[in-house]
């Protein structure tokens, strides 16, 4: 179940949730205060109260998806059998190939956009995205052992990753189709296999 559905209905959780729709659904040119308020039920005054600009309703949007994405990779990491595994659940995850991806994939492009203008956004896009590099590092260390894994194999990964992630949220199905993208990640990963 998720955590996040019992949230009071003027709760930070539940307004988020509310951004995360919006956002999701309409993009970021009709994102308002008062398209949330209507969304979430609650006054303008209260979507205000905790997300008063558009920049912090872009925050709050990315937060619910981090806050998704944890839960999800919890549940399915603790499932996985094996290091490839681990490496191949996170990799499809952060690609948004999942149930819930395309959604995440927009309010990932969203937030990611907003950080080339954006210096509080692009503190925060730059200390998450230097964890899921460092993440990644450490799948790729415990799946090829002996493939004398460096920074910049986690760095390539990554960027296929954001890439098929991005090709998700903008272009849905069409380009990037969830075996599409598995296929090419199954392509880098066998690289990495190759040299250990």
């Amino acid at each position: 179940m998720d955590s996040h559905a019992s949230s009071p209905r003027g709760s930070r959780e539940n307004i988020a949730e509310a951004v995360l729709r919006v956002l999701s659904t309409r993009g970021p040119d009709d994102l308002s205060v008062r398209k949330v308020a209507a969304e979430a039920g609650v006054s303008v005054g209260a979507v205000q109260h905790h997300f008063p600009t558009r920049a912090a309703l872009i925050i709050g949007a990315m937060d619910a998806v981090t806050a998704h994405f944890r839960d999800r990779i919890g549940v399915a990491l603790a499932d996985a059998d094996s290091a490839g595994e681990r490496l191949r659940v996170f990799c499809e995850e952060l690609a948004a190939l999942g149930d819930a991806g395309r959604r995440d994939a927009i309010v990932w492009t969203a937030f990611a956009s907003r950080a080339g203008t954006d210096a509080d956004v692009r503190a925060i896009h730059e200390r998450e995205w230097r964890r899921t590099e460092e993440a990644i590092h450490a799948l790729l260390t415990d799946a090829y052992p002996n493939a004398r894994i460096t920074a910049d194999d986690a760095g390539a990964l990554l960027a296929l990753l954001d890439g098929i992630a991005v090709a998700r949220g903008a272009e849905g199905l069409g380009r990037m189709p969830p075996e599409r993208g598995r296929r090419l990640i199954a392509a880098l990963l066998s690289t990495f296999a190759a040299r250990g």
